[in-house]
């Protein structure tokens, strides 16, 4: 099993230490990011403003741009191998999975997670992709008047919970009700958190006081949730 970071949440400075803390994990001393922007379509001002926040972070970056390259299978895996951290970025996550799926990327990544070539982040609707089902604004991200929350589900799956990014905010709360829907475990990741997975070992890590993370299961019909216990870095 590999490692993986998913962050709940935030703008690039408020979790750099999270982040960072991702960096840290590659072992290396100027790590090798590959950032992938899918569900954003490879908006170019993220991609300008990831670029300009990682420069100060001592690591060397490159970008997979699926939405406006054509690449070869061959230039793809030479990309992961390259990689000592993949970080997927956020946006519409259906559009990105259905997209991978179409490049065998997905297996692809599964493959990195398995054999623990590199780290693998994903922050936002891009740490959803991560679990086995989603709670996702894929269809606003989508620019749809008429959005409502779907399930993001045939994810990667690298650890077996549903997840509610950007928890807490006043409109995700329905996923404590909709988790009934589906027959797995549920986490609540509010900005400025992430769940982290180093082999068999998980904890939860927050970069602002008082932000939290949240478990939810439902036995016999009646859901139990509690606070996770959490470790700061700043």
């Amino acid at each position: 099993m590999g490692r993986i970071v998913a962050i709940g949440g935030g703008t690039l400075d408020v979790i750099e230490p999270l982040n960072r803390y991702a960096l840290n994990l590659t072992g290396v001393e100027k790590p090798k990011v590959l950032f992938i922007p899918t569900a954003s379509r490879d908006n170019a001002k993220y991609i300008n403003d990831f670029n300009d926040h990682f420069k100060k972070l001592n690591v060397e970056i490159k970008t997979l741009e699926f939405t406006k390259k054509d690449y070869s299978e061959a230039e793809i895996d030479a990309l992961l191998e390259w990689m000592d951290l993949a970080y997927i970025g956020g946006g519409n996550t259906i559009f990105m999975m259905n997209l991978w799926h179409d490049h065998g990327f997905d297996k692809k990544l599964k493959t990195v997670f398995a054999n623990d070539s590199a780290v693998i982040l994903g922050q936002g609707s891009g740490a959803v992709c991560l679990f086995a089902c989603g709670y996702s604004n894929s269809t606003y991200v989508d620019g749809k008047t008429d959005w409502q929350y779907i399930w993001a589900d045939n994810l990667l799956d690298l650890h077996h919970t549903a997840v509610c990014p950007h928890y807490g905010e006043e409109d995700r709360t329905n996923f404590d009700v909709r988790l009934l829907e589906k027959e797995i475990p549920g986490f609540g990741l509010e900005d400025n958190t992430a769940f982290v997975q180093i082999g068999e070992h998980t904890e939860f890590l927050g970069c602002v006081k008082n932000a939290k993370a949240f478990y939810l299961i439902y036995l016999n019909g009646q859901m139990l949730k509690k606070e996770i216990s959490m470790k700061y870095v700043f």
